[in-house]
């Protein structure tokens, strides 16, 4: 009997997040009611629950600062990731730009972990904050389904956003990045022009191996024996603890992430939904016989303990906790951004080194989306004045803000400007690497930037730290570019028409339990030798097919505009 999977939401997290998330965009500051200023009418909508007004001129400035005459509190939600804090609320970035504005911010930061059965209760129950920020939290799929809760920008970004529409002018492809089919723009863009086209890459602890007398694997089969001495020939030679190699449940397989170990076999999806592209056929990592392969070598090396027993159950941030152990180096082996940013302290103990070859001695490495992304934010009905949030979100349209939000703000600690006026990135300090502190005192990858290729052309002379974070980044790479084929990427701009995330939504739980949980299992406990067609047949009975070819179309559709 094939069996159908599907995701729960125990009652507990319901009323969990019942209780935690706020709605609204915001209120005058003062009064904990929503509050409407002197001139402020209502607008119209079909949404239930709506709060849309607009702001009088007594009120609110539609240019020139402040924003607001009187101080605004506006609700706005973050995702963040564990363990990389909140200490970003308050960076002296944040708090220039509230007392320019006058708009003062209320943050509701879910943590990623749990944001998936929030969000859908958020949806189920019509209870969506404000504003959201950040490409993490909602999907294209998210507003394409829901798409009365969010307001179309068009108009918005023509009265009130400058600095976008000059983005807009230099780079088209921005503006084409966030426009719908229905020629709607429903979501703010991001360009970041010094991020890495490389994934995560391959990092070892080198002080073992010069203390087992080993080199650097080269291929699969010497990586397999490397961690093996890691594990049985006491590398720190205190017969101390050692984790040959560790990460995250979101590591765990290569659906909706690529693979730890899967990607060094040819079982490639740089989509968020594992997808890649071979020969303009989109494909789906996990059922890759190259996939078939990596699990059964995944599995000899967890039954031989040479993978974290914790690997399946873990979070991220107790993988990450493991690998900057206050005390010790305690892991072998992972796949990271940078040393620094896997390793914190023991950072110099470690060396990135070029994908082991798998058995036929090809070498592949995993590959980031492009530089370019949507959805980092987003204005919905419940917002209290979307012009307010409007003017606010063109302040990050410039290159002196998008270098704040990515690397730090400029307070000494994370960066500063130098008598010549270079934006120089701050070296570390024993306790904190760049990227770290990056993640804890900015937004990173997330919310919209615009810092192009041309930066210098603007004015910015740009220093980055160069043993660390981005800049370190763009120096390892290398050793994995030649291993990267942009053709197979399947491209994270590609629209979506409503029937094709349609099919896509209809499927995609079930598709996404079934592939997790299989290779899960296969790992830990075997069995893939017998089950691999079952498994397949599996997946047809949950609509695999379907989802696929939804897939299919939109990358052909995308390509056609492209050409």
């Amino acid at each position: 009997m094939k069996k159908h999977f599907r995701p729960t939401v125990t009652l507990l997290m319901i009323i969990l997040i019942t209780v935690s998330i706020l709605s609204g965009c915001g209120s005058t500051s003062g009064n904990t009611d929503t509050a409407t200023p002197s001139g402020a009418g209502t607008t119209d909508s079909a949404a239930a629950g709506e709060t849309t007004q607009t702001a009088d001129d007594e009120f609110f400035n539609r240019t020139g600062y402040p924003i607001v005459n009187t101080p605004y509190e506006m609700d706005i939600m973050h995702v963040r990731f564990e363990g990389h804090g909140e200490e970003f609320k308050d960076n002296q970035w944040f708090a220039e730009l509230q007392e320019k504005t006058n708009v003062n911010l209320n943050w509701i930061t879910p943590t990623a972990n749990a944001f998936t059965e929030q969000k859908a209760i958020m949806f189920a129950s019509g209870d969506l904050p404000g504003v959201i920020y950040g490409s993490n939290g909602f999907t294209d799929d998210d507003i394409i389904n829901n798409i009365g809760y969010f307001l179309p920008l068009n108009d918005l970004i023509d009265e009130f956003m400058p600095n976008l529409k000059r983005a807009f002018e230099l780079q088209p492809e921005l503006k084409a990045a966030v426009t719908h089919l229905d020629g709607n723009i429903y979501s703010l863009p991001s360009l970041i022009s010094i991020r890495a086209a490389a994934g995560a890459q391959p990092i070892i602890n080198k002080t073992w191996l010069d203390n087992l007398g080993l080199a650097a694997p080269e291929t699969t089969d010497e990586l397999y024996d490397v961690l093996y001495a890691f594990k049985n020939n006491d590398p720190k030679g205190d017969g101390s603890l050692v984790i040959p190699f560790t990460g995250g449940a979101s590591d765990a397989t290569t659906f909706f992430a690529e693979g730890p170990i899967s990607t060094f076999f040819g079982a490639r999806g740089n989509h968020a939904e594992g997808l890649g592209v071979r020969n303009g056929v989109v494909t789906f990592a996990p059922v890759t016989l190259e996939n078939r392969e990596a699990i059964q070598f995944m599995r000899k090396m967890f039954e031989n303990g040479l993978m974290d027993n914790e690997f399946y159950t873990q979070s991220w941030g107790q993988s990450f906790s493991k690998r900057v152990d206050s005390e010790q180096a305690l892991v072998g082996f992972e796949l990271g951004w940078t040393p620094d940013a896997s390793f914190g302290q023991w950072a110099d103990q470690y060396i990135v080194i070029a994908p082991p070859a798998r058995p036929d001695g090809q070498r592949f490495s995993g590959q980031m989306p492009g530089k370019i992304t949507r959805n980092e934010f987003m204005i919905t009905v419940f917002c209290e004045y979307p012009e307010i949030a409007a003017r606010w979100a063109d302040e990050f349209f410039t290159i002196e803000a998008s270098l704040q939000n990515l690397i730090g703000p400029v307070d000494g600690r994370c960066m500063e400007i130098t008598a010549d006026g270079t934006w120089r990135e701050m070296p570390p300090t024993p306790e904190e690497d760049v990227g770290m502190r990056s993640w804890r005192t900015a937004t990173v990858d997330y919310g919209p930037k615009f810092f192009p290729d041309n930066y210098e052309d603007f004015g910015i002379k740009l220093e980055l730290y160069p043993e660390g974070g981005n800049m370190l980044k763009l120096a390892i790479q290398e050793i994995a570019m030649p291993y990267i084929d942009p053709a197979e990427e399947f491209p994270n701009l590609a629209f979506y028409t409503p029937e094709q995330t349609e099919i896509i939504n209809a499927h995609r739980a079930d598709i996404r339990t079934l592939v997790n949980y299989t290779l899960a299992k296969w790992v830990s406990h075997g069995g893939i030798e017998h089950e691999w067609d079952t498994f397949i047949e599996q997946l047809e009975s949950v609509g695999y097919y379907q989802w696929l070819n939804a897939h299919q179309e939109a990358y052909d559709a995308y390509m056609a505009n492209m050409n």
